[in-house]
Order: C-alpha cells, then sequence, then structure tokens
C-alpha cells in the first residue's frame, strides 16, 4: 500500500503489502541483508548499533553480528548513498526518510482521536477508501522482532476501520460504513467488535432483518470455532435492544456505537 507524502523527501520506504526502496522516485533494489537493515530501522526510528545487530543476527556471536551489520550498511549505501546514517554508537535511517507505515499510522490515529464537544466525528475526504486498499506490514517476513510491529499494525487497522464504519454511518453513508465493516470482519471473522460495527450499521439504516442474519452468523462461527457465545450486549445490539445496568434489557431506541 502506498500512503503519499505530504513533504518531498530523497528516500521513500514501503513497508505495506510489500518492501521497497525508492530514491529521488527512481526504485533501488536493496540486497536482503539490507533490506532486513533498513525495514528494522524504519520500524524503530534508529537503534543502537550493537542492539540492532544482536536483533538482526541472534544466532551468532556479536563480533560476528557486528561485522555483519557493517556489511550491512555498507551494502545498503552502496545501492542507496545516504540511506544509512551512522554516528558514534548509533544507526539511522536518513533524516526525513519517508517510511510509509509511519504516514499510515499517524493518520489511522487521526480517525481515533475522540471530537471535541460531542460534535459529529469529521469524515475522510475519500471517504476512508485509503483503508480498504491494504496495509499488511511485512507480508512474508516472520523475524521475532516483525511479529508485533506486524500485530500492532492489524490491530490499528481493525480499530480504524470499525471507527470509520461509525463515523460513515453518522453522515448517512451507510454502503460505505458496510464496506469499511466488513473489511474488519473479513481481516478477523472472530472479532465481536467488527461484526458489531456491522450489525450497528444495519440497524442505523433500519434493517433489523440483516442485523440478526449477520449476528446468527457470527454466532454459529463462534460457537464452531471457539465454543463460545456473543456477548449480552451484542445479542441486545442485533435484537434492536439495549443493555442496562443491571443486565436487563428494554425495548427502546438503539444507540449501536
Amino acid at each position: 500500500m502506498s500512503v503519499p507524502s505530504v513533504a518531498p523527501s530523497l528516500f521513500t520506504i514501503r513497508l505495506l503489502d510489500g518492501f521497497a526502496v525508492r530514491c529521488a522516485d527512481r526504485a533501488v533494489d536493496v540486497p536482503p541483508s539490507g533490506q532486513r537493515l533498513v525495514a528494522y530501522l524504519a520500524l524503530r526510528i534508529g537503534a543502537g548499533r550493537s542492539v540492532a545487530a544482536a536483533v538482526l543476527w541472534p544466532e551468532v556471536p556479536e563480533e560476528k553480528s557486528q561485522a555483519s551489520l557493517r556489511t550491512a550498511v555498507w551494502r545498503v549505501n552502496r545501492a542507496a548513498p545516504g540511506l544509512v546514517v551512522t554516528r558514534g554508537i548509533h544507526v539511522a535511517l536518513a533524516p526525513d526518510t519517508v517510511v510509509d507505515n509511519r504516514e499510515f499510522t499517524a493518520r489511522i490515529r487521526r480517525i481515533l482521536r475522540p471530537t471535541a464537544g460531542g460534535q459529529p466525528p469529521p469524515v475522510d475526504e475519500d471517504g476512508y477508501a485509503w483503508l480498504l486498499r491494504g496495509g499488511e506490514l511485512l507480508p512474508g517476513w516472520y523475524d521475532e522482532w516483525v511479529l508485533l510491529e506486524q500485530e500492532h499494525t492489524r490491530q490499528l487497522r481493525l480499530h480504524a476501520l470499525e471507527a470509520a464504519a461509525h463515523r460513515m454511518a453518522v453522515h448517512g453513508s451507510f454502503a460505505a460504513a458496510l464496506e469499511l465493516a466488513f473489511e474488519a470482519v473479513r481481516l478477523e471473522p472472530l472479532r465481536e467488535s467488527a461484526s458489531r460495527a456491522v450489525i450497528a450499521v444495519h440497524q442505523s439504516e433500519g434493517n433489523a432483518v440483516d442485523a440478526v442474519r449477520h449476528y446468527e452468523w457470527f454466532r454459529r462461527l463462534l460457537d464452531a470455532e471457539l465454543g463460545l457465545r456473543p456477548s449480552a450486549q451484542l445479542t441486545a445490539l442485533a435484537r434492536g435492544q439495549v443493555v442496562t445496568p443491571r443486565g436487563t434489557t428494554g425495548d427502546r431506541a438503539v444507540t449501536p456505537w
């Protein structure tokens, strides 16, 4: 996935939906060991040389891992001169390097930021279509230092899809809201908050039958996969009810979000 930058930069790093390096709008062929170094620095905004060497080459002695780090830095800078900067015990990417994952997560955090004064949340100018175009971090990479970052990015995207679905529904764009909510379900079918977003959009639009139909699909899936039942709150929402603090339900207007 490509997230456009608001400011020009000599170097652009893509980590979403694949790895790529561009220098002055030209694709750069970085060798595999260099790719791991660039990705590591892009995710951490720099690191100590000894820490980077130990993380990237964990199964070799320190002296050899440090030598591997020096070789990787040399190979990266041979392909893209100046991309990796070393200063004393620190190593980092060149200043102002654009990293798509940083921009992606910053954009998501703007969606998740609470609105002031109870005002309806603003809607992204393209209806959050960018959330539907991908956003998987370094697919096919299984290094230990990547796995946590992958899950972090995935969780942020899921929360953003659900929040964006809410915003679109509030503004009456129900088809777009459903598309966003269903993408969250596709990414994580067993996630209750994703199905809650779908059911809430249906209820907001007045489609009670569709809300129940999706609830029944989720209930069967949850039972078959985990032997669990949906929460009382989700059941009440699907029925067009709300749960009171004492746990009883009342037939009144649903506030689904």
